[in-house]
């Protein structure tokens, strides 16, 4: 409960910030489908510049609260972690491998939940989209949920404009997963997500001139 009141006093200090800093622009392929996708339990994938992306689309998916998956190293710092916890960090530690953040979100998107990876792994400043891990396949799949993918410009600045893409919510059973797909076939799926991903960055580069 106290972790709840903090986010929220966070979120209600931190909005009209986020309004100027952000100035966000919000492209949608299919808004409808967001819309209905956003009331349930999903997965959001999203290119990563920086810990500014949550942030970002934490604002995107209010009042629902958004829980990220995020490594080891953000939960080393004592302030940090703190922070992670209130707004709803996941930890996925990758030194030990332990595949304990792919339960946690499961449980929270079969509860209703959002929850947010970045299949990156890892930032890319240049904002060039590399190669996808699959594991946000593996937890879609488990949670029997559809993948909503988000991408951003990442102009983040006071002097810049934000630009946002939404695409439409993905069911994996569209490249015909199910839980019992072979290794092969996950790794056929995940470049064609990431492939879409890659359409999507270059229609919100197109939106914006």
């Amino acid at each position: 409960m106290i972790y709840e009141l903090f986010r929220w006093f966070a979120i209600i200090t931190a909005y009209p910030a986020q309004l100027v800093f952000f100035k966000r622009k919000t492209y949608y392929e299919d808004k409808a489908d967001y819309k209905r996708q956003k009331k349930k339990g999903a997965l959001i994938i999203s290119n990563h510049f920086n810990i500014l992306d949550y942030i970002m689309n934490m604002f995107l998916v209010l009042p629902r609260k958004l829980y990220i998956v995020a490594s080891e190293y953000a939960f080393r710092n004592k302030l940090i972690s703190f922070g992670m916890r209130f707004f709803g960090g996941i930890q996925a530690d990758r030194n030990s491998r332990s595949m304990g953040f792919i339960d946690k979100s499961v449980e929270l998107i079969k509860k209703g939940s959002l929850v947010q990876i970045f299949p990156e792994g890892h930032n890319t400043p240049d904002g060039q989209i590399k190669d996808f891990r699959p594991t946000y396949i593996m937890i879609a799949l488990r949670a029997g949920s559809r993948i909503i993918p988000v991408v951003t410009d990442g102009s983040y600045s006071l002097f810049k404009r934000a630009h946002v893409m939404v695409g439409r919510s993905i069911d994996l059973s569209e490249y015909g997963l199910n839980e019992h797909s072979s290794k092969q076939d996950i790794i056929s799926a995940n470049e064609a997500i990431r492939e879409r991903v890659i359409k999507l960055r270059e229609r919100l580069e197109e939106l914006k001139r």
